[in-house]
């Protein structure tokens, strides 16, 4: 599975828009990026709860773009490099060298080693992955009812990946994470929105890999 999140979430040096002269817009999308990491990277635990917007690309001008979207709720549980993924049918179990993928209907896991590059990425990364391997800007500010928005739009380096560019959607009042929609150059879009957060929360090591113990009778596939 591919984890395309704002999700996901590399401690390394900022890359810098690929241009000569560095803009103010640019510094402005620098310093809530980092704002935003800072953030999180003092908490121990977070626990997101988010919405997954699916929208298909239409294939006829005709096309009903609400029945090409699909809408799916999940959480994510974060610590350190560790993380549990929960969606509809599904769970991921990552102890930050492993990955297990439950699937709840078919009583089935598959486990694997987990590796990372510029299309598949951890969502332990969730709120630092800009740090390697983008340029980025300021797209937009707006005012909403919860307060205002900077949205920072960050194009991958990589002219290879999969995707070419992801929006991130900051609080500029808290620095936290309200969305992050990411654009597949095959069309499909996908919007993670934040419903809700929360941080520090008791989450020992055993949390993020799958115990089999537990789950008599399911069919186990190792590809490591």
């Amino acid at each position: 599975m591919k984890f395309l999140f704002p999700l996901l979430i590399i401690s390394a040096l900022v890359v810098r828009a690929q241009t000569e002269t560095k803009t103010y817009i640019e510094d402005e999308a620098d310093i809530a990026l980092r704002k935003m990491s800072a953030r999180y990277e003092a908490f121990k635990t977070i626990k997101a709860d988010f919405m997954l917007i699916i929208t298909n690309p239409k294939l006829s001008p005709k096309d009903d773009e609400r029945k090409l979207t699909d809408t799916l709720l999940g959480s994510v549980l974060l610590k350190s490099e560790k993380f549990k993924l929960t969606l509809p049918g599904q769970e991921i179990y990552c102890d930050g060298k492993n990955i297990w993928t439950y699937n709840l209907n078919d009583k089935e896991v598959v486990v694997d080693l987990f590796t990372e590059n510029d299309d598949v990425f951890s969502p332990a990364k969730l709120f630092s992955f800009y740090k390697k391997g983008f340029s980025y800007q300021v797209k937009e500010k707006r005012i909403t009812p919860k307060g205002r928005i900077i949205v920072a739009e960050m194009s991958p380096v990589n002219k290879k990946t999969s995707y070419f560019k992801i929006d991130v959607a900051m609080d500029e009042n808290n620095y936290t994470l309200v969305e992050t929609k990411i654009y597949s150059k095959n069309g499909t879009r996908y919007l993670y929105k934040i419903k809700k957060e929360t941080t520090d929360i008791e989450a020992p090591d055993e949390v993020f890999s799958f115990n089999a113990s537990k789950y008599p009778g399911v069919k186990i596939t190792d590809l490591r």
